[in-house]
């Protein structure tokens, strides 16, 4: 089997087996813009990599329950290989770079979303399941439930008017291991956006809290693919399951060489502002494939805004995981100085503006803990969620602030006071890690 491979819409290399293993070569008239990917810039000699496809076209393949609906839809085109895996779902990726099989993609063209209704309607996880299944051909990583679609026009175009129909969000979805993912994901991503000192992509919760709409940004104005995207753990050259394998060291050794010398002092903080939300708002879940680089050409390569930001501890079965990235050869939630020194020796961030940047994401904390208050008062399904999540940042903002956290540290208690909530429902001894529950995935994989 032989794969196109397209660069915004240009076909400048093909993908293939090569005895055992896989190779892509460029063609003849591939200019030094066309690369596809950071880590493979156009040359003559073909690029190959032993046994499995090369770490760039991984990082984007399906995963849990994703992966067992395209396998269920798509069986007989599948020959047990990534590389026809990609075939199926490599024309709907994210970013610019496409891949199509040489003989036509199996599947018909996709009706447009109806946003509207999928944000206004009550979706159970029965009905999200059936738009998944629907959905499935697109090239998007991760375990919990989500898609791609073309949404569709708010009014209908005039007569004969041709219509650009194409992929503007990610639609995520919640279970009944992750309930109101949407509501948490939503209002966890709402600490940082809410100081404006970070890009942060935009997300759009449902009525229910159920879904959540996610624009993406690696498309122009017009909606359609521009801007190149490759995780961290694409440039260490790793499968998307070591994932978590990566120190935050070894994520930064991986990215920091692509980013311009000019750049780097705003894109250190942009880098920076992510790393501590994970801590204040208690995300276990950031690991080597939620850090990435975005780019129009090799000149202009940045921090992808902020994403899948989420409070794991709020689900007691996850609350005991420990960050997902090491820092100086630990995984804890009370780093002390091992963090601020990071800041400081690594990104070259001052331990001041460290501190202060700690404080700003603790009154954001606050503020957008209050929001949540309010919201679960006026909808009480939201109720143990806004709970969970509360006492998460409570914590979360008490040991970063703190070796030794104290009452007056956790900013939280009087809104958790004031709206009535208990304690939080605590994990038993037993961990298990996001993406594991069997609703998603083969409980034995590890994603």
């Amino acid at each position: 089997m032989r794969l196109n491979v397209f660069v915004k819409g240009k076909l400048v290399a093909h993908l293939y087996r090569q005895a055992d293993d896989y190779a892509l070569r460029y063609t003849a008239d591939a200019t030094a813009d066309d690369f596809v990917s950071l880590t493979m810039p156009v040359r003559e000699e073909a690029w190959v990599w032993p046994r499995d496809l090369h770490p760039f076209f991984r990082q984007n393949l399906p995963e849990g329950f994703l992966l067992q609906v395209i396998r269920e839809e798509f069986g007989p085109y599948l020959d047990g290989t990534d590389l026809s895996l990609l075939a199926v779902i490599g024309g709907s990726g994210i970013g610019r770079v496409t891949v199509t099989p040489e003989g036509g993609a199996p599947g018909g063209e996709l009706e447009p979303l109806d946003l509207k209704s999928l944000l206004h309607e009550d979706i159970t996880t029965g009905h999200f399941a059936e738009l998944v299944r629907y959905y499935a051909r697109a090239a998007i990583s991760g375990a919990v439930p989500k898609f791609l679609a073309p949404e569709r026009p708010a009014t209908q175009p005039p007569v004969g008017k041709q219509t650009l129909r194409t992929s503007r969000h990610i639609i995520k979805g919640s279970d009944e291991q992750t309930p109101y993912l949407g509501f948490n994901e939503h209002y966890s991503m709402q600490v940082l956006a809410r100081l404006g000192v970070a890009r942060v992509a935009r997300t759009t919760m449902s009525d229910d809290g159920r879904v959540l709409v996610v624009d993406r940004f690696d498309v122009d104005e017009m909606g359609k693919p521009a801007f190149g995207v490759e995780d961290a753990c694409g440039l260490l050259g790793l499968p998307p399951h070591e994932k978590y394998r990566p120190s935050t060291e070894q994520v930064l050794n991986a990215t920091k060489p692509y980013i311009a010398a000019a750049n780097w002092r705003r894109e250190a903080e942009q880098l920076g502002w992510l790393l501590i939300t994970n801590y204040v708002v208690r995300n276990a879940d950031c690991h080597a494939k939620n850090i990435a680089l975005l780019y129009s050409d090799i000149d202009d390569v940045l921090y992808t805004p902020a994403y899948d930001i989420v409070t794991t501890e709020a689900y007691p079965r996850f609350a005991n995981n420990p960050p997902g990235l090491s820092i100086d050869g630990r995984k804890t939630w009370a780093p002390g100085r091992t963090l601020e020194r990071f800041f400081n020796t690594r990104l070259g961030i001052a331990p001041k503006r460290y501190r202060e940047m700690v404080e700003a994401l603790c009154d954001a904390a606050v503020s957008t803990g209050k929001d949540i208050a309010e919201a679960a008062k006026n909808e009480t399904r939201w109720h143990w969620i806004a709970k969970q999540m509360l006492h998460a940042w409570n914590e979360g903002m008490a040991s970063l602030r703190s070796a030794k956290p104290q009452v007056a540290l956790r900013a939280l208690t009087p809104v958790i006071e004031a709206a009535g909530f208990s304690d939080a429902e605590t994990a038993g001894k037993s961990r298990e890690v996001i993406g594991r529950s069997e609703l998603l995935a083969n409980p034995g994989k590890e994603h």
